[in-house]
């Protein structure tokens, strides 16, 4: 998949120096190019063990709650990309499995309102899923030399601050 950006000239980094949009296009199609391959290629190599008492989707939503935190359903449904009521049918089914639990949102007056959050057995299921992509992942990765693992981190670690809104120096 490559996307259809546009370059037109050339941008500054912080330093002042030129960086060509052409060279920027390409970060951002190999990024979605990692992104889409790289869930494709972990989800078919996963043991599927894994997925005895959860789907993908279920187990991607757990994945959302460790990592936002208690959240509502109705973020839960942007995050996945989907209607209110597949995430209800989803939330539903991990309630009945004990996987999540129904917390009162301290930030609202609403006493209706309610944030979904993880369970310790949710939290359970999700170590088993992270070692199962850490297994998956690691023959890929392992050769890579010290340098390099370390330019990975650091770019992550930049890329996420940015999505979060942070200076990209942390």
């Amino acid at each position: 998949m490559t996307l259809n950006i546009k370059f037109s000239g050339v941008n500054y980094n912080e330093e002042g120096k030129i960086l060509n949009e052409q060279k920027l296009c390409q970060a951002i199609n190999l990024f979605v190019e990692v992104l889409l391959e790289g869930t494709e290629f972990v989800h078919r190599e996963i043991n599927q063990d894994v997925f005895k008492h959860i789907s993908r989707e279920q187990a991607d939503l757990l994945k959302i709650l460790k990592v936002k935190g208690p959240t509502s359903p109705g973020s839960l449904a942007m995050y996945q990309n989907v209607h209110k009521s597949a995430i209800s049918n989803r939330l539903k089914k991990l309630l009945e499995k004990g996987l999540v639990q129904w917390d009162d949102c301290p930030a609202k007056s609403d006493r209706r309102s309610k944030l979904i959050n993880i369970t310790p057995s949710g939290e359970h299921i999700l170590e088993e899923l992270d070692s199962a992509i850490f297994n998956a992942l690691k023959p890929l990765i392992d050769d890579i030399d010290e340098e390099h693992l370390h330019s990975i981190i650091e770019i992550f670690t930049i890329l996420k601050s940015k999505f979060k809104g942070g200076d990209s120096a942390e």
